[in-house]
């Protein structure tokens, strides 16, 4: 493999079988836009399917980035320090703890990371911060956050906060994204505040004391702004970094 192409792993999800979905079995699944996006930044996408924990690391040794990708599900509420569960949550702990795995070793190594939706919102947990469990109910007066169009639309703006990775992506200081997400950051814990939406929630984290360590409440794999884009270049220059000084 030439060293100018470097490995970016990529969580997969996790989905029980069913009569009517693709298989009668358990099943792993990535939109197939996340890995285009990837290759056309210069990567090579690969996916992640959990493995005992033991071999985490092993797994990390392979790759130059990381990418936690999104999903339909929600962050068990006790690794953020909250006892009662919403009657909206819905988890799925087994690719939740690898995920958190993941991103442990990752930060550790000061791999480069990118968290998207729901792996943002894992990042900042492990950042020691907080979530919302149900916008509607935590923060009534929120913007919708769950949007009737279509993912590649976008549905409200973003604000991107100076002296942050995504300020040094565009001059822009805001863009359009979409939304589909009814959790949201709380708190960031020891990182720091990117972006925020035009109703203040949390959009977008990041670790200054990590060379790449990004989370973003939306989907950048649609590449629904130009920026977006800008994202997983920046992911991929900071991965061949990290493979030439492996």
């Amino acid at each position: 493999m030439p060293q100018s192409l470097p490995l970016i792993g990529i969580t997969l999800d996790i989905l029980p079988g069913s009569s009517s979905a693709y298989s009668h079995y358990p099943w792993l699944a990535l939109r197939k836009n996340y890995t285009t996006i990837t290759t056309e930044a210069g990567g090579i996408p690969i996916g992640l399917t959990p493995v005992p924990s033991k071999t985490v690391p092993f797994l990390l040794d392979k790759i130059d980035g990381l990418i936690v990708s999104g999903g339909n599900f929600d962050i068990p509420p006790y690794l953020y320090s909250e006892h009662k569960i919403y009657n909206h949550t819905q988890l799925n702990e087994a690719r939740t703890l690898f995920e958190l795995q993941l991103l442990q070793e990752a930060w550790k190594r000061n791999m480069p990371v990118l968290g998207i939706c729901g792996g943002a919102q894992l990042m900042a947990v492990m950042l020691g911060g907080s979530l919302y469990q149900h916008l509607p109910d935590d923060v009534p007066d929120a913007l919708p956050h769950e949007q009737d169009l279509p993912p590649h639309q976008g549905s409200h703006s973003v604000l991107i906060q100076p002296d942050s990775i995504l300020s040094s992506l565009s001059q822009r200081t805001s863009w359009a994204v979409n939304s589909s997400h009814h959790q949201a950051i709380k708190s960031p814990g020891t990182g720091k505040i990117s972006a925020v939406a035009e109703d203040n929630i949390i959009e977008a984290i990041e670790d200054p004391s990590r060379d790449f360590l990004l989370g973003v409440q939306w989907h950048p794999e649609f590449a629904i702004e130009y920026p977006d884009r800008k994202i997983f270049s920046a992911l991929i220059s900071k991965a061949k970094l990290y493979a030439q000084n492996k």
